[in-house]
């Protein structure tokens, strides 16, 4: 365990996670410095949030005086580990945490642990439904917005269930959940993460410290998993449409099976949630319900009222024949394909926005199988117009209301529009919420 009083921790980021880590180490009797980039002014908010704690803050720039002071440096999570100064923190012998080490050693309540490029928030709240509707006390957070550092106040409970990002395992060194969930991997984050390699190797330490009395619930489907997996300890539990698993789930025709214990059986008719990829969700949170000995009627019961998360292959409105889905959620290339899976053709895609690195070739064969049009924007749209050349009929459009009608025109009489950008929003948005949520406007005043 870190030790803690009248100990010299340094910040690095204020947002939710440095607000809560502040107030977490000071009234432990840490001396803390926050050390922020941005200037004053944006750090209002956060601020306000740190009445009455005793804190020093420097923003505007980071010194390299004040890492050098430090005991220990600790990363919010959207703080990458190159920033430049942490090297000569490194040749000083200053350790450098993440959230989850500093808060792995004061919980003794069993985790949770849900990561994945696609689907982790989904995954997250329909395993908390589950367990609360099997009576569980259980506490949900972490990347779903509420520190993970938050928890260790709480008391009495049965499960801790939090959505866990690249960006905090990135950091790592012990998390050790009891059940870790990979819901599936492809390229996101390489801006951040540079290679694929290591982006994996980022969400494979969801499980690198479990032991032989764990859980890791993983994609049977996704091989370059399943090989990055071998040689973990914990016990295997594989999900999957593509075969067969034991132990493990799988879709048999139009029935969910799960078989680790029992043999459950989940008629796809009885889920509001479609596509594939929710299947798969699903699939994931109840093998985790099987694992826990929740009972079926319970877990099916929280199943089946799981109507679905906003931005999210959201149905959003009928117009003369054509069906207008929100899926601005879908900020990667995975989550596009995801949804193009899911929906009927014709299709006329709105994608684009800021790339994150990753490749948009994998596109290709469900562009060309299913899109009768594609209209991109952003900063992106001239690398999807190069990666996409030939598949379909491609638009550009300067902004999204202009990327709505001109869909909407090329729809018409029964195809259906998707927004699933592929991209994250930040060139246009401030998020991905906003973003989604525009579009209904628009959609709702064609």
């Amino acid at each position: 365990m870190v030790e803690i009083k009248d100990k010299h921790f340094v910040i690095i980021g204020l947002g939710k996670t440095g607000v809560a880590l502040t107030r977490f180490l000071a009234k432990k009797g840490a001396k803390v410095t926050i050390s922020d980039k941005a200037p004053l002014k944006k750090l209002s908010s956060n601020l306000k949030a740190l009445e009455g704690i005793d804190f020093s803050l420097e923003s505007g720039e980071h010194k390299e005086k004040t890492f050098l002071s430090a005991d220990y440096i600790i990363l919010s999570p959207g703080i990458s580990p190159s920033l430049p100064l942490l090297k000569k923190v490194k040749t000083n012998g200053i350790p450098i945490l993440g959230e989850l080490d500093l808060v792995n050693a004061f919980l003794s309540v069993p985790i949770i642990a849900i990561t994945g490029t696609n689907g982790k928030t989904t995954t997250t709240i329909i395993t908390a439904e589950i367990l609360k509707n099997c009576g569980k006390k259980i506490w949900i957070g972490g990347n779903i917005g509420i520190p993970l550092v938050e928890v260790i106040k709480e008391k009495d409970l049965d499960y801790i269930v939090a959505e866990i990002s690249s960006f905090q395992l990135e950091q790592t060194s012990s998390f050790h959940p009891h059940i870790a969930v990979c819901l599936n991997v492809s390229e996101d984050h390489l801006d951040r993460h540079f290679d694929f390699k290591n982006y994996l190797k980022c969400k494979l330490k969801i499980a690198k410290w479990q032991n032989e009395n764990d859980w890791f619930v993983l994609e049977g489907d996704n091989q370059v998993l399943l090989e990055a997996a071998k040689g973990l300890k914990s016990k295997k539990v594989l999900f999957g449409v593509k075969k067969p698993y034991y132990p493990g789930a799988y879709l048999d025709n139009d029935k969910i099976i799960v078989e680790i214990f029992e043999r459950w059986e989940i008629d796809i008719k009885n889920i509001p949630l479609f596509g594939l990829h929710n299947y798969k969700n699903i699939m994931a949170a109840l093998s985790i319900a099987q694992i826990i000995k929740c009972p079926f009627s319970s877990t099916i019961k929280a199943i089946s009222s799981f109507k679905g998360l906003p931005h999210r292959l959201e149905w959003v409105s009928s117009l003369n024949g054509v069906n207008f889905y929100n899926d601005s959620k879908a900020t990667n290339v995975g989550a596009t394909i995801a949804a193009l899976e899911s929906l009927s053709k014709p299709i006329v895609l709105i994608a684009g926005g800021l790339g994150k690195g990753q490749k948009f070739d994998p596109l290709r064969p469900l562009v060309t199988k299913k899109v009768k049009a594609l209209v991109l924007i952003g900063t992106s749209a001239e690398d999807i117009e190069k990666a996409l050349k030939g598949t379909t009929m491609i638009f550009k459009a300067k902004d999204l209301e202009e990327a709505v009608k001109k869909a909407f025109s090329l729809a018409k009489p029964n195809a259906n529009v998707l927004l699933s950008p592929a991209c994250a929003s930040f060139d246009m948005f401030s998020d991905y919420q906003e973003r989604g949520e525009e579009f209904k406007k628009i959609v709702h005043a064609l």
